[in-house]
């Protein structure tokens, strides 16, 4: 009996150490929440991406932005201005001058009433053409510039923006002496045409006397984006003894309207008689405008 008992106890303690041995060597189960974590497929719109995403976000705006000086550098590598120069290359009426170049309508009658340049707005090219071609029709060599996108992504009444902008004064600058190299004209009057956000560039050129000075000049639906631009022209111009010829399109856009008021007011203030700002229906109104408003300056 005594033996049996031993056996017994000995056979029960071997079981239990077997069963303690087999738990601690098996991992242990996850649990439901584990299970999930491990193979989930996380909504789009589960918070923990969305905070990952603005911060990544929030990462990405604090990264300096490149400086706006760099923006007027190398326009000619830019991929906008090359499509457009190359697109201009085909074109019948296309000339190079220097290292720019051109559309060129010489004078169609017998005298030379002089020369005509025009800069126009970026994208903008093709509505001057008619206009150009009819001021060569009375007796003008006229001058169609190659804009550049820089002229709307540098803003000319930003302090901040000053390295870009005296580069890119530099450049129009030296575009303009280049018309002068090139076009060999003889007599009559020198007049520059300028379209929206070139007409603030032009206000500038002549501030900072980095060109040769026109006889008058003749504003197209000038303006820019920007108020403390818009006032700058309108003060740079209303002071200059130059005559002005202001055309604009009524209600074409809020921003073309706030320009022209403020040059209004600009030349009330400056008590300038010799400008005329007159409102058109369309670009082809400013053939007539402008030869009737030549007539009154006295020009052929």
């Amino acid at each position: 009996m005594m033996r049996w008992l031993v056996c017994c106890c000995v056979l029960w303690s071997s079981l239990l150490l077997a069963a303690e041995t087999t738990s601690a060597a098996a991992p242990a189960s996850p649990t439901t929440e584990t299970q999930a974590a491990a193979n989930e497929v996380v909504p789009a719109g589960d918070p923990a991406i969305s905070a990952a995403t603005d911060t990544t976000s929030a990462a990405s705006s604090a990264t300096p932005t490149e400086p706006a000086a760099s923006a007027a550098e190398a326009t000619e590598q830019d991929p906008e201005y090359l499509t457009q120069q190359q697109d201009w290359q085909q074109h019948p009426d296309a000339r190079q001058f220097g290292q720019d170049w051109v559309l060129l309508h010489k004078s169609e009658q017998s005298y030379q009433a002089g020369i005509a340049i025009f800069l126009p707005e970026w994208q903008q090219t093709a509505s001057l053409l008619p206009l150009s071609q009819a001021l060569s029709r009375q007796g003008f060599d006229c001058v169609i510039l190659l804009p550049t996108p820089q002229q709307q992504t540098i803003n000319p009444g930003d302090e901040k923006q000053q390295e870009a902008i005296n580069k890119q004064l530099e450049r129009w600058s030296s575009r303009l002496a280049s018309v002068d190299e090139n076009l060999n004209a003889s007599g009559g009057h020198r007049l520059l045409l300028a379209q929206g956000s070139s007409a603030v560039w032009l206000g500038q050129l002549l501030n900072a006397d980095k060109i040769n000075k026109p006889d008058a000049v003749i504003l197209l639906n000038a303006f820019y984006p920007d108020k403390q631009a818009n006032l700058l022209q309108a003060t740079q111009l209303s002071s200059s003894i130059l005559p002005v010829l202001d055309l604009y399109q009524a209600e074409r856009s809020n921003w073309l309207t706030q320009a022209a008021q403020q040059r209004q007011i600009a030349v009330k203030r400056a008590t300038k008689l010799n400008w005329r700002q007159q409102t058109i229906n369309d670009l082809a109104d400013s053939p007539e405008r402008i030869k009737g408003w030549l007539t009154t300056l006295g020009w052929k």
